[in-house]
């Protein structure tokens, strides 16, 4: 997050645009940076099955498009924004929407991808939506924006490991430059009692651990919490126990939250294919926005 790169605001016009474009602008503003937003037009005119080659009248027809949409989108940033924002530029691509917005993300070199979140229905409840895609593949932080009240209040969570760091400096910054009360997470996960009949490799069955290395390690938890909240500057820490994911949407509520932060561990190649059980869940689930905070180098 430390990147000079701009934050990029991705708009399809929508309402669900609305509090991507306010909380692109604020992070802008705590980063110092640029603002760039973008609107991708589907590449229609491209698409003739029987005729690969465009005519003269659909590139104009295109052009056209493209200068009608830059204005509707510039109406809408003056609208949301107000009449004059320092630092701005409107890009007007097209293609498809995920690819295109990641695309001038790497190009830009952005510090952050802000998208709006829509509800998830019909067909994207199988096949997802811009958004999650989006924050599957991009190499830099995103952030998923919903309209929710200006509490001042962040929630970050963290496993203790390095992908979770990224989220921690997020928080940092937040609480340093805005003053945001940011409570640290971690959720430990209950030993299964599914597991209890199972049968090891070795024939034997699962035992749980004892009472007391459990306790061992919830202490150590709460030790490294509160050395990290302190290293951090954060408001405040907890350490539950449940289903990472679920304890993580429950306690944003709980502690009305406009923000969760989580981290990301960087996958590459073939493993960005799945974002990570926890991550995807909350993005689907929370009813606040969500930044998935990734190293500046992933």
């Amino acid at each position: 997050m430390k990147s000079a790169g701009p934050v990029v605001v991705a708009t399809d016009l929508c309402d669900a645009s609305r509090p991507a474009l306010e909380r692109g602008r604020a992070h802008a503003a705590m980063l110092g940076v640029p603002l760039v937003v973008c609107h991708v037009v589907l590449d229609v005119f491209r698409h003739h099955p029987l005729m690969p080659n465009p005519a003269e009248n659909d590139l104009a027809l295109e052009a056209d498009l493209l200068a009608r949409v830059g204005e509707l989108v510039s109406e809408q940033v003056r609208d949301v924004l107000g009449p004059s924002v320092a630092d701005l530029e409107v890009m007007i691509e097209s293609g498809a929407p995920d690819e295109e917005i990641v695309r001038i993300a790497e190009a830009r070199r952005a510090s952050l991808i802000v998208v709006g979140a829509k509800p998830r229905e019909g067909a994207r409840l199988a096949l997802g939506h811009v958004a999650e895609r989006v924050v599957r593949y991009a190499h830099t932080s995103v952030l998923v924006a919903r309209e929710s009240a200006a509490t001042k209040r962040a929630l970050a969570a963290t496993d203790f490991s390095e992908g979770s760091l990224p989220a921690l400096r997020v928080a940092a910054e937040l609480a340093r430059s805005t003053e945001a009360k940011v409570t640290l997470l971690h959720v430990m996960r209950p030993p299964s009692s599914a597991l209890s009949s199972a049968l090891t490799p070795f024939g034997d069955t699962w035992t749980p651990p004892a009472a007391r290395a459990l306790g061992e390690l919830e202490s150590l938890g709460v030790s490294m919490l509160a050395n990290l909240t302190k290293e951090y500057g954060l408001a405040g820490f907890e350490q539950r126990e449940g289903d990472p994911a679920d304890v993580v949407i429950e306690r944003a509520e709980a502690l009305d939250v406009e923000m969760i932060l989580l981290g990301s561990r960087g996958r590459r190649g073939l493993a960005r294919l799945v974002l990570g059980s926890v991550a995807e869940k909350v993005i689907r689930n929370s009813r606040c926005s969500v930044l998935v905070a990734r190293h500046p180098a992933a």
